[in-house]
């Protein structure tokens, strides 16, 4: 087996990266083309899971291609070609190794941008290009499109060349690029099975009371996971209510939140969470947490024993929490701060598709840091 190129032939590995990425590549379009009739749901979920993870692996094997083709020679092209075929040829195979990278990373930009972190096949997740931003995600789908538009095309165009070498010039172009067959099936096998765990939200939490918070200077947030990649979401409006005793513990907390202010950065989820088989927010508008019964774990850290409702399921639940005076002038606040993993089907939040764990995360990290008030 030849490995390396010659003046004549191209080596076994220059022709794996070759047949490996054609096929992935048809892969993508198929996966792109699947998904974009699709409405938002599981299935579609996992189809552009596969495309994200497929798309980091072309990225990855344009790069080692690139560089395996920077150390060897390349097959000189035949004598009976023109010059402005030479041109064409060599300009075709740049600009097809310039769009093998700008489309895999606008699609990763778009991702970030839409607030859906990448991750390859559930096994590693990739750090976000941008943060989130509507206008940029806008940009970077457009972008995205056009590329692969332009991908498509040359490509075809490349085929047409490589057949014409083939059947009317009759010269050894397309063969010494030959046989794809030898491309190993597992990597294709493992880009066509996708994995993908994506998340849903949950809620509960934080307080004041005698001590009171609205929101203003508060945080809950939720992490989750979706397609293997962890989100990161929040919920915009929530009231906490804490009454303290004399001695400044904890007697009482109460928490409500409005689950219609729920915000992943993507309006299209954000309406998908809402919906019936998740949230379901116009039956099941408010989540709640009430606790009357608390334990010291130490020093300002707390253990509250209370019953959490979502839809209408209701569970006893266990809060952690540490409650801090915070330093400053004015008027005296305390931070009550900590975080707790809920299990979204305990509560009905995935109705049908959506029990399956498979693409929708299951555990959810629910975290708050709330600043409380004393009312007046």
């Amino acid at each position: 087996m030849q490995f390396r190129n010659t003046l004549e032939r191209w080596g076994s590995v220059a022709k794996f990266f070759h047949w490996t990425i054609v096929l992935l590549v048809i892969c993508q379009f198929v996966l792109a083309f699947l998904a974009d009739d699709l409405p938002i749901g599981m299935e579609k979920l996992t189809l552009l899971a596969r495309h994200k993870s497929i798309g980091i692996t072309i990225l990855a094997l344009a790069t080692l291609r690139l560089l395996w083709r920077a150390a060897n020679r390349s097959p000189i092209l035949p004598p009976t070609m023109a010059a402005w075929e030479r041109f064409a040829a060599k300009g075709a195979h740049a600009l097809l190794y310039v769009l093998l990278f700008a489309v895999p990373l606008a699609g990763w930009t778009m991702s970030s941008a839409r607030n859906f972190p990448v991750s390859w096949f559930g096994l590693y997740q990739l750090p976000d290009f941008v943060a989130p931003n509507e206008s940029t995600y806008e940009t970077a789908h457009t972008i995205h499109e056009v590329l692969a538009f332009s991908l498509g095309i040359i490509a075809v165009l490349h085929l047409l060349a490589a057949l014409k070498h083939h059947f009317v010039n009759r010269d050894e172009v397309l063969k010494r690029m030959w046989p794809f067959a030898r491309v190993p099936v597992v990597l294709v096998a493992v880009a066509a099975a996708a994995i993908g765990t994506a998340g849903q939200t949950l809620a509960a939490e934080p307080g004041t009371a005698t001590l009171r918070g609205n929101g203003t200077g508060s945080k809950l947030t939720f992490d989750f996971t979706q397609a293997g990649a962890g989100t990161t979401g929040s919920f915009k409006a929530f009231t906490t209510t804490m009454v303290t005793g004399t001695d400044g513990a904890p007697v009482s907390l109460q928490v409500a939140i409005d689950v219609q202010s729920l915000d992943t950065g993507d309006k299209e989820r954000d309406g998908l969470l809402r919906d019936k088989d998740l949230f379901d927010v116009k039956r099941f508008a408010e989540a709640k947490f009430t606790a009357t019964r608390f334990t010291s774990e130490a020093k300002g850290r707390y253990q509250a024993l209370g019953k959490l409702t979502i839809r209408d399921v209701t569970r006893d639940v266990t809060l952690p929490f540490a409650l801090t005076q915070t330093p400053g002038g004015g008027a005296p606040s305390w931070l009550l701060a900590g975080e707790i993993v809920l299990n979204r089907l305990d509560y009905g939040v995935g109705q049908g598709e959506w029990r399956d764990t498979g693409m929708v995360g299951n555990a959810v990290t629910v975290k708050y840091s709330v600043k409380l008030t004393p009312v007046p």
